[in-house]
């Protein structure tokens, strides 16, 4: 009689999960990792989604609209072995974390060299202003408190701090006028201003008065000719 094999001892990945994993706490990551036991539709857990493809490819990528299809992130293999050596699964994949305030997610796969919607989803759509048919993927939306750019084009300044203050915003925008842009609090603790601005690399600083206030949200940070800390954000078109 056939021996019982115990299923999932072994988890193999090819080489480091590099892209797919960047930025992913390691419990979070094996939770994902552990629910991947097909290739199938793209499944999504949370704020992040994890897509698939058939392990007889030898190479999967993929691209994003909220990356305007800039960068191609190439899908890992996944072998799961049972005791005695033998494959259980074989198939490749990526885990991506949805971009705040998306409703939707639309991609493209390149799978062995041609670019393809994903065979796994059913769902698509045209892209106009790319001309080429892409996958769509509804996903839940969700709010992150922090300077960016929102997709009307305007940057939404934030600071976290003590309630009742006078904020202002002061930066290379505006000649570092400390006086000119002046945050509203929307919850206590909380304010924001929205400011359109030109594409472009901007620095800034929040303002008490005269005392300056780094932003406790962004960790992006320079130092400006006149000795001066300030934050950064970036503006595309």
């Amino acid at each position: 009689m056939k021996r019982f094999k115990s299923a999932c001892i072994l988890l193999a990945i090819s080489a480091t999960l590099g892209l797919s994993a960047a930025g992913i706490e390691s419990v979070t990551l094996n939770n994902l990792m552990a629910g991947i036991t097909r290739a199938r539709e793209p499944v999504v857990s949370g704020r992040y989604v994890v897509f698939t493809a058939a392990g007889n490819a030898r190479f999967a990528g993929i691209a994003f609209d909220f990356e305007r299809y800039g960068k191609t992130h190439s899908f890992q293999r996944l072998i799961r072995r049972d005791a005695d050596g033998e494959t259980l699964e074989n198939l490749l994949f990526f885990i991506a974390e949805i971009p705040p305030e998306t409703s939707e997610i639309r991609y493209r796969m390149v799978i062995d060299g041609l670019w393809t919607t994903d065979p796994l989803n059913a769902e698509t759509g045209y892209d106009y202003a790319n001309g080429m048919s892409v996958s769509r993927l509804r996903v839940p939306s969700y709010e992150v408190f922090k300077t960016a750019q929102k997709p009307s084009g305007c940057v939404r300044f934030t600071w976290e701090g003590e309630s009742g203050k006078r904020v202002t915003l002061a930066g290379t925008f505006n000649g570092w006028d400390p006086f000119m842009y002046e945050l509203e609090e929307i919850a206590p603790g909380r304010y924001e201003l929205d400011l359109p601005l030109p594409p472009g690399t901007w620095y800034y600083a929040y303002f008490e008065g005269t005392d300056q206030l780094q932003d406790p949200n962004n960790d992006d940070r320079v130092y400006t000719k006149d000795g001066r800390v300030a934050s950064v954000v970036a503006v595309s078109r």
